[in-house]
């Protein structure tokens, strides 16, 4: 019995940790970016990339976000830009931000970024929570 009922404790606590990591992050496809940009909205966008980092991207920059009370937005490059898009994009979306970074707008305009390392460290999470305190102030 405190078997059966400790495994539906530890359910329902590993349910919530999941639901609290997804709001983290509102979607953006395409279409959504360019109205981020034309409707000059602020506030973090993490772009992902490369496949073999994204979830470890993901999962950093949620933890940090969290840590300072953020949220961000979120949109995979690699799904909603084709490669004949690609060549565009920046002018299409009017944002110069690169793949697997977080970055910052203010009224539509990319005002800083953060670079997804390629190895995360302890002075790399400390770096990306210095980035999202001093760009918040």
């Amino acid at each position: 019995m405190k078997k059966v009922l400790f495994l539906g404790v530890l359910s329902i606590f590993l349910i919530l940790a999941a639901c609290g990591k997804k709001d983290t992050y509102s979607d953006l496809n395409l279409d959504g970016l360019k109205e981020f940009v034309s409707e000059k909205k602020t506030g973090f966008v993490l772009f992902t990339y490369n496949t073999d980092d994204m979830e470890t991207n993901k999962e950093q920059v949620s933890k940090a976000l969290a840590e300072n009370d953020k949220k961000s937005n979120y949109f995979n490059y690699r799904e909603e830009v084709s490669n004949e898009q690609s060549s565009t994009f920046q002018h299409d979306v009017g944002t110069e931000q690169s793949r697997d970074s977080l970055g910052y707008y203010e009224n539509g305009v990319l005002m800083a970024e953060f670079e997804m390392p390629s190895k995360w460290d302890e002075n790399k999470i400390e770096d990306l929570n210095k980035y999202i305190v001093q760009i918040s102030e």
